[in-house]
């Protein structure tokens, strides 16, 4: 009797199990499981897909020293720049349970693609190495060899998907047959509140992984201008940026009085603006005052009444650094190097300083850009001196 009772309740078990696994298995593959993943409705990842295709990214050519024998250049957006990167990508391109007995001998070298709208370092990765293989690192493996809950698209050499945690990630890959080279593009989508930042970043990623080697859409250096890099800057590095455009705008107009500053000091976002008192009163201009006499010595050789080297730069340089205009930029912006000595070697930085002219006064807004200044942040700054918003 005891025997019977168990084996009843055995099969009572089993099949309630049974229900209860069907049940999941129904739930994880209903109309609402996958709306949860997506976390927005397919209808308007669409919409935010096709608006992200639209826009024409400005890109610029980058060079990266693969070895001592061999250099590779690639496209960026000119609002994105690289650095060496020292751990590996967060989408694994072999088996996590065997890699301590893989070949690496074909394994990439690893850049990080970093952007000037961004507070952090971005989980952006563009690896590049050399192989015979033209088949290495097949989406398949990936497939394979991670854990893709939903996949939002894929081909023959691209894949995007949502992991168990909701990431949003993307693979592309492209290999050269004439060189053997071979580039892989690996993103973690951002943790943004708002899904569809989210969405706009992972549509925008893959598009930037596309231009890799649209060596064909080259903006050249002295073409560039806000006016036209705008359209093609993605609509979360957009809201990044404009939060602190916004907030300087808001000082201009409520807050900076005297000889009052504000600085943002970001890794990737460094912007100092001042408010001059004596330049307000005397209708002072040191942009055209320094253009004008393409000023070349020392921050304590600046012959006439200013707030640069007490109010920006002696938080970085000596009196007796080196102190250069380089060029006009155009009427409200100019290019200056500084130069702090050094012991064994000196350190070279450029400079965009724009002149603001407003009802409340007369203000400076410093930032530090690449040697032609036209780098993503000196556009920004120069359309901000003239119209007080990006």
């Amino acid at each position: 009797m005891t025997r019977f009772l168990f084996f009843v309740f055995s099969c009572m078990l089993f099949l309630f199990s049974c229900k209860e696994n069907k049940e999941n298995d129904d739930f994880a593959n209903s109309e609402d499981y996958q709306d949860l993943l997506l976390g927005i409705p397919q209808a308007k990842i669409d919409s935010i897909q096709k608006s992200e295709e639209k826009k024409q990214m400005v890109l610029h050519k980058v060079s990266y020293e693969l070895d001592s024998a061999t250099s590779v250049d690639f496209m960026l957006p000119v609002s994105n720049f690289i650095k060496d990167y020292s751990f590996s990508s967060k989408i694994n391109l072999l088996d996590p349970n065997t890699s301590s007995e893989a070949d690496y001998s074909d394994y990439p070298n690893i850049i990080s693609v970093q952007n000037a709208s961004s507070d952090s370092d971005s989980d952006e990765l563009l690896l590049i190495g050399k192989s015979n293989n033209p088949n290495i690192f097949p989406v398949s493996d990936i497939k394979k060899y991670n854990e893709a809950e939903k996949i939002l698209f894929e081909s023959k050499d691209a894949l995007m998907f949502i992991d168990g945690f909701g990431r949003k990630k993307l693979y592309y890959r492209i290999y050269n047959p004439t060189t053997s080279i071979y580039y892989l593009y690996t993103a973690e989508v951002p943790k943004y509140n708002d899904q569809k930042l989210q969405y706009a970043s992972l549509f925008s990623i893959y598009k930037k992984a596309q231009n890799l080697l649209s060596f064909d859409k080259e903006t050249a250096a002295e073409n560039l201008s806000w006016e036209k890099v705008k359209p093609g800057i993605s609509t979360p590095e957009m809201e990044n940026s404009n939060v602190y455009y916004k907030s300087l705008a808001k000082e201009l107009k409520y807050f900076l009085k005297n000889n009052d500053s504000v600085n943002i000091n970001k890794d990737k976002m460094q912007l100092y603006l001042y408010r001059d008192e004596d330049h307000t009163k005397n209708t002072f201009d040191q942009v055209t005052i320094l253009g004008n006499s393409e000023f070349s010595g020392t921050f304590e050789n600046l012959n006439f009444q200013n707030r640069l080297f007490p109010g920006y730069f002696s938080q970085i340089y000596d009196s007796d650094d080196e102190f250069k205009f380089i060029k006009k930029i155009n009427d409200n912006s100019i290019l200056v190097k500084a130069t702090r000595i050094g012991y064994s070697s000196d350190t070279v930085t450029y400079y965009i300083i724009s002149s603001i002219k407003t009802e409340k006064g007369q203000f400076y807004l410093i930032s530090p850009t690449n040697e032609n200044g036209n780098d993503l942040r000196s556009l920004m700054n120069d359309y901000f001196s003239k119209h007080l918003k990006i």
